[in-house]
């Protein structure tokens, strides 16, 4: 299979969770519902091939448990949940595009967090992305915009970028560790943490979920989780994350065509120059960037 392939597959599978998880909520299962049974399935579809990998690193996993759980209460509780959550009450379409500034948003914490030092073009693409994403919340009305009337669905969304930010430049200082066990440890983790979460915050009758609710959190638990993680680290160490980290910027593309065709949403003028303004910040804070750093590191 062509190298490029394996991190298509994974902007494909997450683009299928977005749709997947609005259809979910529509049907009235709520969040608590679809993430926990999301990650006790890829817990229990991992555990075979990644338990021999969690034995060889379990010294560094009781050396570093709380740092673990920190990137479980990250990247696999709260920003699965939060996602959601959002789904309940703003569109796919909305959610894919808030979550397209993540490049720009990652850029931001690692100065935050790290200190890593952004270029002037770095600022320009993360001003004019954050612009492009004020047109989507605010649905390209001023007057929106100035009585600040955002959906709770958007700043869910907003808040699930922002934990998935963290995670990602958190990702440098995580403990050497075989990347599958990593995984493991993290999803076991992470499901322990939305256990208690499920019990108190939980409406649904897990009883009543129908075939088709069931079919959509296994193919979250399988290929939105396992599938797209694997496909994504071959795709990475076949082709370099520089490369890899521009196959992101098809997620919104692959998800508002999937929510078009699948949910009937609508494609709005504001959405067209949000995109528009979100993809403008990112090519220059990531590819436009990078060009000027070759060009400098060879004059």
């Amino acid at each position: 299979m062509p190298a490029f392939v394996y991190l298509l597959l994974p902007i494909l599978f997450w683009s299928g969770n977005y749709v997947l998880g609005r259809l979910t909520v529509s049907d009235g299962i709520d969040p608590y519902t679809i993430s926990f049974f999301r990650w006790s399935i890829a817990c229990l579809l991992i555990l075979p091939f990644a338990y021999k990998k969690i034995i060889s690193d379990w010294g560094l996993i009781q050396k570093h448990w709380p740092m673990l759980l920190f990137f479980a209460f990250l990247g696999i509780c709260n920003y699965n949940l939060f996602l959601y959550i959002g789904l309940t009450s703003t569109t796919v379409t909305n959610a894919v595009l808030l979550n397209s500034i993540m490049p720009v948003m990652i850029l931001i914490t690692a100065r935050l967090l790290l200190g890593s030092k952004t270029s002037t073009l770095q600022n320009t693409g993360i001003l004019i992305s954050t612009i492009g994403a004020i047109v989507i919340v605010s649905r390209g009305s001023l007057d929106t915009f100035l009585h600040l009337t955002i959906s709770s669905g958007d700043l869910w969304i907003i808040s699930a970028a922002v934990s998935w930010a963290i995670y990602s430049v958190l990702l440098t200082k995580r403990p050497a560790m075989n990347i599958l066990s990593f995984f493991a440890v993290t999803a076991i983790m992470g499901t322990c943490i939305q256990f208690p979460l499920f019990l108190v915050f939980s409406s649904s009758d897990v009883t009543a979920l129908t075939s088709a609710n069931w079919g959509a959190i296994v193919y979250m638990g399988i290929f939105a989780s396992i599938g797209a993680f694997i496909c994504w680290n071959i795709g990475v160490q076949k082709l370099g994350a520089a490369v890899a980290g521009h196959f992101v910027h098809l997620l919104p593309v692959f998800s508002i065509f999937l929510s078009v065709l699948f949910l009937g949403e609508q494609i709005e003028s504001f959405h067209g120059i949000g995109i528009l303004l979100i993809f403008t910040g990112i090519g220059i804070a990531t590819i436009l960037n990078q060009r000027v750093k070759q060009d400098e590191a060879k004059a």
